[in-house]
């Protein structure tokens, strides 16, 4: 079921994860914050000032942005450590969805106000003469594949460690009582080095979402 998006309504609504973290704003309404929400705080505040950093422009909070998306994908990603639960971020249509739009979104506004810096923007600094046509081509298409890039880079992390997760439970069937014990303790460990992928890929894809914001903007 880890790995299964069906959306049968009456049996399997894998996807309704994607809004259980609207069940966790309740916290923010009680006088005195609780120890979840006190992190929660904590935690934002700490990559609102990581992302202020990667960020050149400061004529707005387009942290803003960033920081929801990390905290959405942070979710999701924690979301499918639990048994039976979908992930969405394991599959690459949710990732398309969030990373290609915003993508457009950053080319549309570089190429219409910086039209000629983003011309130059394709031929590094240093780069033969020989050599221009063949680096705007290199640095065209490498231009284009970054949503893709970008959501296969979240999709095959995520995969990985719940496809050993699972294929270590499903050995435990017919395992011995030694070997059950053992398989255990490992996946014990593997889910704790689970905790920080997820916590490292949500942060790595929103991180490298400002990085292409950067390069559209030159002000």
């Amino acid at each position: 079921m880890s790995f299964d998006p069906k959306t049968s309504i009456l049996w399997e609504m894998n996807w309704t994860v994607l809004f259980i973290c609207l069940m966790f704003l309740i916290f923010s309404f009680w006088k005195k914050p609780s120890r979840i929400m006190m992190i929660y705080v904590e935690l934002i505040n700490q990559i609102t000032k990581q992302f202020k950093i990667a960020l050149k422009t400061t004529k707005d909070s387009s942290e803003s942005i960033f920081i929801s998306l990390f905290m959405m994908i942070l979710f999701l990603n924690m979301m499918g450590l639990f048994p039976n639960i979908f992930t969405p971020s394991s599959h690459i249509t949710l990732n398309l969805i969030i990373s290609f739009p915003l993508w457009v979104g950053f080319m549309i506004f570089g190429w219409t106000n910086f039209t000629k810096k983003m011309l130059s923007h394709l031929v590094p600094n240093g780069t033969p003469t020989a050599l221009i046509s063949f680096m705007v081509l290199i640095e065209m298409i490498s231009n284009i594949i970054r949503p893709l890039t970008l959501s296969i880079r979240l999709m095959a992390n995520m995969v990985s460690g719940h496809l050993l997760l699972t294929l270590m439970g499903n050995l435990m069937q017919n395992s011995s009582f030694l070997l059950v014990i053992l398989l255990i303790f490992i996946q014990s460990i593997l889910s704790s080095l689970e905790l920080g992928v997820a916590f490292i890929q949500a942060y790595v894809f929103c991180m490298l979402l400002t990085l292409y914001s950067n390069d559209s903007d030159f002000n």
